[in-house]
């Protein structure tokens, strides 16, 4: 204890300063988006290398969990590939417009109020800014920044993530966030109160983003309340995956989105 008291007096001035521009770099980043952006972009390249070296490490501890999943895995991805020949139904055939790259998560969060997902793919596997990443469970985020070899993923659980959703049953319209309290749950606020509500009623993407493919499952609903101040309803959605438990995702891009974004782009100067 008094070598460390010694060390801080004979320190104190260089202490001081690397405290007041630690909170100056930090107040920086906060305050600007290019910043912060810029710093995102720099520390995945070279951060997820050493995640990734984690994750294998780990991997090879658990490798035969990891391949029974993978045969689970190749057995559902059989499984939709049958009914793609077998079944004449317009969903399907609207899912086949989208390209699917398998993808492992290196690093994930779930706690934080904005939370990142690396995975161990980037642009030399075809992956681009933009691209929506789902599950077999449901919907996970979409891809804020790539390098070469790395992506990172703007999760669901984040405060600017915002999906667009349909209740189910009768193909209503909302935007589902996360609130920041429970990694399980997220929540639409913009269901009018005549919309006809039961708790288990299932929430799925609906046909409007060019970010995922219709009918992609993403919970159920848990609870709900009407706002009488606003006229909608606050409905917590119980997600189908569980995001602290994320080890494989699909990287999915529609082959027509593109053309769509040109197209809405020219709307926007008539």
């Amino acid at each position: 204890m008094h070598n460390l008291l010694r060390f801080i007096k004979l320190n104190q001035f260089l202490l001081l300063f690397i405290l007041i521009e630690g909170f100056s770099i930090t107040l920086l980043i906060t305050n600007n988006s290019y910043q912060a952006n810029k710093l995102i972009q720099f520390s995945t390249q070279y951060t997820s290398s050493i995640y990734h070296s984690t994750s294998s490490f780990y991997d090879y501890l658990s490798l035969r969990e990891t391949n029974e999943y993978l045969i689970k895995e190749n057995a559902k991805i059989r499984s939709l590939l049958q009914n793609e020949v077998t079944v004449n139904d317009t969903s399907i055939l609207k899912n086949k417009t989208f390209n699917y790259i398998a993808a492992k998560v290196i690093n994930n969060s779930v706690q934080k109020r904005n939370n990142f997902i690396t995975l161990n793919k980037g642009s030399k596997s075809g992956i681009k800014e933009g691209m929506g990443v789902i599950t077999n469970e449901g919907v996970i985020g979409v891809i804020h920044s790539v390098s070469k070899n790395y992506s990172l993923v703007i999760s669901l659980l984040h405060k600017k993530s915002a999906t667009g959703i349909f209740l189910k049953k009768n193909m209503h319209t909302g935007i589902l966030r996360w609130q920041g309290f429970n990694y399980k749950i997220a929540t639409i606020t913009d269901l009018p109160v005549h919309i006809p509500l039961n708790i288990g009623d299932t929430i799925i993407t609906n046909s409007y983003s060019n970010i995922y493919p219709e009918g992609v499952n993403i919970g159920t609903i848990s609870n709900f309340k009407k706002n009488n101040d606003d006229g909608f309803y606050t409905v917590n959605v119980s997600l189908f995956e569980d995001f602290n438990n994320l080890r494989y995702v699909y990287v999915v891009h529609s082959s027509q989105s593109d053309e769509q974004l040109q197209l809405e782009q020219i709307t926007k100067y008539e």
